[in-house]
C-alpha cells in the first residue's frame, strides 16, 4: 500500500522551485513534453497492443507497443515491450529491453519492478543467440571501411566481440571506396546452437581505382610563394589566455542554460505525471490502481531529475558569467574548469593563476 497523496504533495514541492529558477533564466525544455492528444495516442496503442497480446497476436501487437513507448515513454510499456518480443522470438531485444527496464526502475527507486525485469533477463540469457564478427587487418588501414549487420553499421569497436542477436539469417556485408564489396548470410537459431563467428577477408581493391595520396597536396594561398631557402612562416601564436578563458567561458555558460532546460522539461514532466496518477486515484490517502502507481513513480524519477539538472545547470550558467566578466579581463595563464557532484552538493570548480 502506498501513501500516494503525500507522495504527490512531495513531488510537487521538490519542482516547484526549480521551475521558477528557470522561468526567471529564460530557459528552454530540450524537448516538449507529450500533448494531451499524443498521451492519449500513447494509452490507446498500449491497450490495442495489450488485447492482441491476449489474442495470441504478439508479433502485431510489438510495434504499437514500440509506438507508445517512443511518445510516451514508461516502465510498464517497456516491461510489455521485452515480454511482446520474447513472445515472437526476439529474444535478443527481449534480453535488452528487460534490463533497459531493470536499470529505470531501480533509478526510480521501483525494486519490485527491477526484481522482475532482472529475473526475467537472467531466464533468456543462457539461451541467447551470439554472433562475433571479426575483420582483416588489411581492411581496418582502409579509409571508409564499413561493416553492415542486418543493414546496421557495426562499430569498429566490437569486432570480435560475441554479441547477443535476435536468431534468424543475418545477412553480413563488408564495403570500401574503390574495393569490391563482400557479403555473406549467417543462420542463427533453431539447430544452430551456440554462438557464431564471420571472418571479414581482406577486400579486394578494384583494378584502375585510384589510390588515396600519401601527402595531403599543399595548401592554395593567393600570396605569392616563398622564395627557395627562405624559412618557414612562423605559425600563429596561440590566442591569449583571457581569450581562452572568455570562450571557455561561453561554452560552460550555455551548457548552464541547457542545463536549465532540461531541469525544466523534468519538472514540467513530474507535474504533468502527477496531475495524471490523481485521475486513477482519487479519494483516498491510498492507491491501488497499478497505472496510478506507475505514474507517481515516474513523477517522482523525473522531479529527482529536474532538481539535479537545475542544480548543475545554474552553476554552470553563473560559473560561465564569471569566467567571462570576471576572469578573463585579469587572468593570462589558462585555467581549468571542471563540475562537481557530491551528495549533498552541486558546483562548478575554476582553478588557475590570477593576476
Amino acid at each position: 500500500m502506498r501513501r500516494l497523496k503525500r507522495r504527490q504533495r512531495s513531488i510537487a514541492h521538490c519542482v516547484g522551485l526549480g521551475l521558477c529558477a528557470a522561468l526567471i533564466s529564460g530557459g528552454l525544455p530540450a524537448r516538449a513534453e507529450p500533448s494531451a492528444a499524443d498521451k492519449a495516442a500513447a494509452e490507446a496503442l498500449f491497450d490495442a497492443a495489450l488485447d492482441l497480446m491476449k489474442q495470441g497476436r504478439s508479433a502485431e501487437a510489438c510495434p504499437r507497443l514500440e509506438q507508445s513507448q517512443r511518445i510516451d515513454p514508461g516502465i510498464g510499456t517497456l516491461l510489455y515491450l521485452a515480454e511482446c518480443y520474447e513472445n515472437t522470438g526476439r529474444t535478443a531485444s527481449a534480453w535488452a529491453t528487460f534490463r533497459q527496464a531493470m536499470s529505470e526502475s531501480q533509478a526510480a527507486g521501483q525494486a519490485d519492478r527491477a526484481r522482475k525485469a532482472q529475473a526475467r533477463a537472467a531466464r533468456l540469457e543462457p539461451g541467447l543467440s551470439k554472433l562475433s564478427i571479426g575483420v582483416a587487418a588489411e581492411n581496418l588501414a582502409i579509409e571508409g571501411f564499413k561493416v553492415r549487420s542486418a543493414g546496421k553499421a557495426v562499430d569498429p569497436a566490437v569486432f570480435g566481440v560475441a554479441l547477443p542477436v535476435d536468431p534468424g539469417e543475418i545477412a553480413i556485408e563488408a564495403s570500401a571506396p574503390g574495393h569490391e564489396t563482400w557479403t555473406t548470410t549467417v543462420k542463427l537459431g533453431g539447430d544452430n546452437k551456440g554462438p557464431a563467428s564471420v571472418d571479414v577477408p581482406a577486400l579486394k581493391r578494384i583494378e584502375g581505382s585510384p589510390t588515396a595520396p600519401l601527402e595531403p597536396p599543399p595548401a592554395q594561398g593567393t600570396g605569392p610563394a616563398p622564395a627557395r631557402g627562405a624559412p618557414a612562416p612562423a605559425p600563429a601564436q596561440a590566442a591569449s589566455g583571457g581569450h581562452t578563458t572568455r570562450l571557455i567561458g561561453l561554452v560552460v555558460g550555455g551548457a548552464g542554460v541547457v542545463g536549465l532546460g532540461v531541469g525544466t522539461f523534468f519538472g514540467v514532466k513530474a507535474i504533468s505525471k502527477n496531475s495524471d496518477a490523481e485521475g486513477y486515484c482519487k479519494g483516498g490517502s491510498t492507491c491501488e490502481d497499478e497505472r496510478g502507481v506507475t505514474l507517481t513513480e515516474e513523477a517522482k524519477s523525473a522531479a529527482t531529475v529536474s532538481n539535479v539538472a537545475f542544480g548543475l545547470g545554474a552553476a554552470a550558467a553563473i560559473g560561465g558569467a564569471v569566467l567571462v566578466f570576471v576572469v578573463a579581463p585579469r587572468q593570462t595563464p589558462p585555467v581549468q574548469v571542471g563540475a562537481f557532484v557530491d551528495a549533498r552538493n552541486v558546483g562548478l570548480r575554476v582553478g588557475g593563476t590570477f593576476e
